[in-house]
């Protein structure tokens, strides 16, 4: 099975404003620590030219398997050329069924679009769509009201919301496009009710046009967004991430590998992690380690 993993594990948000590793370093260091494929972010879609990666990619022998961006079609069209699988939304705010089911439609439009170039168009959660509304998840009534997008699930923080992937991944069959690996120890839940998309705080892409950005702002920025994240709760949030197979993992991946296996179709697997257990590349290849060895 090929084991694949996000860019974004090389620097975190960082990374999404184009101040981490260049893309040559974080090829090269993804190769060296045991992964046969990458999870792009759309800076680098905005820095590189699709030949320029597609070489890097050729270079070290790997794949490129999606991106994590609001699809457009100029992404769509990016990804086709580097023969990648999915565009996947990352995250956009809804909190209620009928926000969900606006957010499905608008999925659903965009995964029309994507079509003729054969791609995939998913959505990606976080631990807030397993908020309850009218007797279901949020991330439930969204995949039942669309037709055509599809899922990467992150096990990791579905299971940190309450979810547990493998019964998720059955009751909705041939609709997993991928998933993101991620090791949790405890189940915290999805938290307070989100905020709502049609709050104009709110925001599909928070790291704004960062190819319009000067390095000085980029790293104004990434100084605001990190204190918002270095708080109690962001910190209890990473702090559940545990070695893969540790005493205090909550996750099956094998079981979450026979559910996947029950689909028509193959699902990727994408290592992430925001949260480390040891030196960053050791923990990582552990994690590559561990799928190759353990996963069957």
């Amino acid at each position: 099975m090929k084991v694949n993993i996000g860019t974004y594990s090389f620097g975190g948000i960082a990374c999404y404003l184009g101040l981490g590793p260049t893309l040559r370093e974080k090829f090269e260091r993804i190769k060296n620590l045991g992964f046969d494929g990458v999870e792009l972010l759309p800076v680098e879609l905005e820095e590189n030219t699709v030949e320029e990666i597609r070489a890097l990619a050729d270079e070290f022998g790997l794949e490129i398997v999606s991106v994590h961006a609001k699809p457009t079609e100029e992404i769509v069209k990016k990804m086709a050329a580097l023969g990648g699988k999915a565009v996947i939304w990352a995250m956009t705010p809804f909190n209620s069924k009928e926000e969900a089911i606006e957010v499905a439609k608008e999925l659903d439009a965009m995964a029309e679009m994507a079509e003729p170039y054969g791609i995939k168009v998913g959505y990606h959660n976080h631990n807030q769509e397993f908020f309850v509304d009218q007797g279901k998840t949020l991330l439930e009534h969204l995949v039942e009201n669309s037709s055509k997008c599809f899922l990467q699930l992150d096990c990791g923080w579905a299971q940190f919301g309450g979810c547990y992937p493998p019964t998720f991944i059955r009751k909705h069959k041939n609709r997993i496009a991928a998933i993101h690996v991620k090791e949790n120890s405890k189940v915290i839940g999805p938290g307070p009710r989100p905020a709502s998309r049609h709050d104009d705080t709110q925001q599909d892409n928070p790291f704004g046009d960062v190819s319009k950005m000067s390095t000085e702002e980029r790293r104004k920025l990434l100084e605001e967004i990190s204190a918002r994240f270095d708080t109690p709760e962001g910190r209890k949030r990473d702090a559940t991430q545990c070695k893969m197979g540790a005493p205090e993992s909550n996750m099956d991946w094998q079981e979450i590998k026979n559910a996947l296996d029950e689909q028509d179709f193959e699902a990727f697997w994408v290592i992430e992690r925001e949260g480390f257990y040891d030196e960053h590349d050791k923990c990582i290849a552990e994690d590559a380690a561990y799928v190759h060895e353990h996963v069957n």
